[in-house]
């Protein structure tokens, strides 16, 4: 992988992005922060408007893939979700550097924010809702079905076929989490799916000054149970976070009805992200720099806190 990303130099990302938008570039090339991609703002020559080119790992997602978030992401902007789409040009979304996909996006400053007051939850109550209403016009999809037999299955399979994990590990991780499936994965069968953003929690969310709240980085987005685009923002867990959930809520159904029932799924799908979240490291592992970046990751440490974290939430939660 890293002999792949080593032909993103400065000199070709010139390059191929003036053929691109058809005009010529500045020398600046800075460099944004991004484990699985590699992200620059980049400045036309002429005016010096500044925008952002993401340039997509390759073997992560096939093309059709990135196409249908590109879409999405359309759909929502249409429907005045907050969102930052990918710039067309000649009709296209999506352009190729040899082997290595990429796409173009006005550059959009933000602040991160640390918490929300109601009014905030509100906000982001109908930020969702309105997101759900338009994800909820898809029944199928390209991406990843959000449940355990599929997602958790495969995330459990990238795990077992990298270096990431020791030997020692290898069968009790996978007795735990064919477990954890087994048990877990028929809770998802009375619950809708519909296409989510997939990965919201507080740094997927900006604060644009008199703009408002915008939703960025969809690259996890997913079929799945709208639960899975909440729990991740909730301070602490469902019964203790019940003034928030309620001010959420109370925003979300301005614009459909919220399935609180759904919540029942949110032990379930913390362990899913548990095992998610160490199928991304083995990704990540076979970068130069991980080991300073994740240094406790990988370790007996890590995997023994994984398996009993696991293990809670199959015998105690679930």
């Amino acid at each position: 992988m890293q002999t792949i990303w080593q032909n993103l130099t400065p000199e070709n990302i010139f390059t191929t992005v003036e053929k691109t938008v058809g005009a010529k570039l500045s020398n600046i090339c800075l460099k944004r922060n991004s484990y699985i991609n590699r992200v620059y703002e980049l400045e036309k020559h002429e005016g010096g408007e500044r925008f952002i080119v993401k340039f997509y790992r390759p073997n992560r997602w096939a093309r059709p893939i990135i196409l249908e978030e590109h879409r999405f992401l359309s759909e929502l902007h249409e429907s005045e979700v907050p969102v930052i789409v990918p710039t067309a040009i000649s009709g296209a979304t999506l352009f190729d550097f040899e082997n290595i996909s990429y796409a173009l996006f006005p550059k959009k400053g933000g602040r991160a924010v640390d918490e929300f007051d109601k009014e905030g939850w509100k906000t982001l109550g109908r930020t969702i809702g309105r997101l759900h209403l338009v994800g909820a016009k898809h029944s199928a999809s390209t991406r990843m079905y959000w449940r355990p037999a599929v997602a958790t299955n495969q995330h459990l399979e990238l795990i077992l076929g990298s270096n990431f994990i020791l030997p020692d590990f290898k069968t009790s991780l996978t007795k735990m989490t064919e477990l954890f499936i087994q048990k877990a994965d028929p809770m998802f069968d009375e619950n809708k799916f519909i296409l989510l953003h997939g990965d919201f929690h507080k740094g997927n969310i900006i604060f644009r000054p008199n703009e408002g709240y915008f939703v960025v980085d969809f690259d996890d987005m997913c079929f799945g149970p709208p639960a899975q685009d909440l729990w991740l923002l909730l301070p602490d867990t469902v019964e203790k976070s019940e003034r928030e959930l309620g001010w959420f809520i109370d925003g979300y159904e301005v614009f459909r009805p919220f399935d609180r029932q759904g919540l029942k799924l949110v032990p379930a799908l913390r362990g899913m992200r548990l095992i998610h979240y160490a199928a991304w490291l083995a990704v990540q592992s076979a970068e130069p720099d991980f080991e300073n970046n994740f240094p406790q990751s990988g370790t007996p440490k890590y995997w023994n806190t994984l398996i009993k974290d696991l293990q809670s939430i199959l015998y105690e939660e679930i």
